[in-house]
């Protein structure tokens, strides 16, 4: 009799002990998980053309009607500090031309701060028009001036200027 009291005893035992092998058998691990995030820039021009109107030969420096209106702004949303930069090709009329470099941009976070004594004269290849612009600038104004050479002959002269935003 006293096997039989051992037998259920033992099986009780052999089973309390094979249920906690099987939780032993269970391991874990911790996994770190990373991803670099780029900055980034986003860059809304709220006007599309500069116009100056007629302008006699022989003009120098003469500034676009809407820079002290700040008419040629953009909107800025950056994640970190930024600069600007610009070129263009040389103006064209019916076949006449003069160069890009008769073209000067200045940028300002204010528009009463745009000033010809700033600007940078455009060329074909980009130009660096400001530099370490905080990210908290989100208005950026631009200002341009042009010169008509000497001997220009009439004509509508136009242009098309690309202004990147990059980010420092």
């Amino acid at each position: 009799m006293k096997y039989i009291y051992l037998i259920p005893v033992a099986l009780a035992l052999f089973l309390a002990l094979g249920a906690s092998s099987v939780v032993d058998a269970t391991s874990e691990g911790n996994v770190t998980v990373s991803a670099d995030v780029e900055g980034w820039i986003d860059v809304t021009f709220n006007y599309n053309a500069v116009s100056f109107g007629t302008i006699t030969v022989g003009t120098t420096d003469q500034a676009a009607s809407g820079n002290s209106a700040g008419a040629y702004n953009v909107t800025v949303n950056a994640s970190s500090d930024y600069y600007v930069q610009a070129y263009g090709s040389d103006f064209t009329s019916d076949g006449d031309s003069f160069s890009i470099s008769n073209l000067k941009m200045d940028t300002d976070t204010a528009p009463g701060n745009l000033a010809v004594g700033n600007a940078v004269a455009l060329s074909t290849s980009a130009q660096t028009i400001d530099t370490g612009i905080s990210y908290t600038v989100t208005t950026h104004y631009h200002g341009f001036w042009i010169t008509i050479p000497s001997g220009t002959p009439p004509g509508t002269y136009s242009t098309t200027v690309t202004i990147t935003y990059n980010l420092v």
